[in-house]
C-alpha cells in the first residue's frame, strides 16, 4: 500500500479536473468508506471502479467461492481462481489498480448480524450487489437501523434496476426497498440469475452505474437516483424511470419538506435572503458569485447554525447539489425559500448577456 501523494495525484489525474470532484471531492473519496455487499455480477464492476476512484477503504462482504458458470459476468474472478474465496479477488484487483486503497475482504453471510459486522467498519455507503431478496431485505433492515443508504441494483437476463435506498432521507425521499418490494414469501421467491439467466455485459453495465452513484453521493456531485428507479432493458436498448417518492407512502412531511426544497428561483427573488454556496472552496475560487452570500461546503450543511428565522436559498455550480442542501436544510427545520436555478453558470450567463 503506497501513500506516496504525488503517486496518488498521478492515478487520479482525470476525475480530479473534472469540476464537480477536483482536489477537496478526491480528498472526501480517499477518507470516504464504503461496504460492498457481493463480489459477483455487480461486485465484479463496483469493486474494482471504486478503487480506481481512489474510495480509501471498500469492505466487501460475500460468504461464496468462485465457480465455473460465475466467469460469464464475475469479470473480478478467472479460471485459475475457482474454488477460491471471491473476496480474494477483490483484495488482489484493489491492491493491482489501486496499491493506496484498502480492500478489506469479510468471507461471512449476512443475516442477523448485520448492524453489527456492518456497522462495525463504519461505512458512508452501502452498495447492495446481492443476488437475492433474502439478503437484500437483510441489507434494507440493517441499512436502516445504521441511518446509511443504500446504491441498490439487481438483474435479471437482459434488465436491470437501479435506484438509492436512504431511509434516513439525507438526500432526498425516504424511500426503503420494502416500500417498493413488500418482506413476502412470493418476493422473496422471486428466482435469480442461476434460474433466469444473464448476459455478462449487463451486469458490468449495472455495476458502472453503482460505482457512479456512489461516487456522486460521497463527492455530492449531480443528482443521484434517490426517490427514483431507473430501468435498463438491454435487449432493446432503452431506459426508463419509475418515481418512488409518492408511491412509497412517505409521510406528508417528506413531501412537503421536498415540495420546498425543489422551488426554483432566479437571482430577483433573493429579497433579502440568505444565500448558502454549498460549492467547494475551489469552485467559489474560480467562479465566484456575483453577491454575498455564505459559504457552507455541501459535507459540512449538518453543522450550520444560521440565525433563527433567516430564509434561505441555496446555491452551487449548476443546481442538483443546491436541490438537496435545501432539502436537508428544509428536513432540520429551517426556512428555505429555495434554490437558484441553474446555479452560478446561469448567473454568469445573465451577467454575460446584460
Amino acid at each position: 500500500m503506497t501513500t506516496d501523494p504525488e503517486f496518488i495525484r498521478a492515478r487520479t489525474a482525470r476525475h480530479r479536473r473534472l469540476p464537480e470532484i477536483g482536489d477537496g471531492g478526491a480528498a472526501r473519496l480517499a477518507a470516504a468508506r464504503v461496504a460492498v455487499v457481493g463480489a459477483g455480477g455487480l461486485g465484479s464492476t463496483v469493486i474494482p471502479y471504486l478503487a480506481a476512484a481512489g474510495v480509501g477503504r471498500i469492505n466487501v462482504f460475500d460468504d461464496d467461492v468462485v465457480e465455473l458458470s460465475n466467469l460469464n459476468r464475475q469479470i473480478l474472478h478467472s479460471v485459475d481462481t475457482i474454488g477460491q474465496p471471491k473476496i480474494a479477488s477483490a483484495i488482489a484487483a484493489g491492491q493491482r489498480i489501486a496499491p493506496e486503497v484498502e480492500v478489506v475482504g469479510h468471507q461471512l453471510r449476512l443475516d442477523e448480524n448485520f448492524a453489527d459486522v456492518v456497522g462495525a467498519v463504519r461505512p458512508d455507503i452501502i452498495v447492495d450487489g446481492s443476488d437475492s431478496f433474502d439478503t437484500r431485505f437483510v441489507v434494507d433492515s440493517g441499512a436502516a437501523h445504521l441511518g446509511v443508504p443504500v446504491v441498490f441494483g439487481a438483474l435479471m437476463q437482459w434488465s436491470a434496476q437501479v435506484t438509492v435506498f436512504d431511509s434516513a432521507g439525507i438526500y432526498g425521499p425516504a424511500v426503503r426497498l420494502t416500500d417498493i418490494f413488500p418482506d413476502t414469501p412470493g418476493v422473496r421467491a422471486t428466482p435469480g440469475c442461476a434460474e433466469m439467466g444473464i448476459l455478462g455485459s449487463v451486469a458490468g453495465m449495472v455495476g458502472t452505474l453503482l460505482a457512479t452513484e456512489t461516487v456522486k453521493l460521497l463527492v455530492g456531485a449531480g443528482r443521484p437516483l434517490v426517490g427514483r428507479m431507473l430501468v435498463v432493458d438491454a435487449l432493446d436498448m432503452t431506459t426508463s424511470e419509475i418515481s418512488l417518492a409518492h408511491s412509497a407512502g412517505q409521510p406528508d412531511t417528506v413531501v412537503q419538506q421536498q415540495s420546498v426544497a425543489v422551488t426554483p428561483l432566479t437571482a430577483e427573488a433573493l429579497d433579502g435572503a440568505t444565500v448558502v454556496d454549498v460549492r467547494r472552496a475551489e469552485e467559489i475560487a474560480e467562479y465566484p458569485a456575483p453577491f454575498a452570500t455564505v459559504h457552507v461546503p455541501f459535507d459540512q450543511l449538518d453543522a450550520f447554525r444560521p440565525e433563527p428565522g433567516r430564509q434561505l436559498i441555496t446555491l452551487c455550480r449548476s443546481g442538483p447539489r443546491s436541490i438537496r442542501a435545501a432539502q436537508r436544510l428544509a428536513a432540520t427545520g429551517h426556512e428555505v425559500v429555495g434554490y437558484l436555478d441553474g446555479g452560478v453558470q446561469a448567473l454568469n450567463s445573465e451577467t454575460s448577456l446584460t
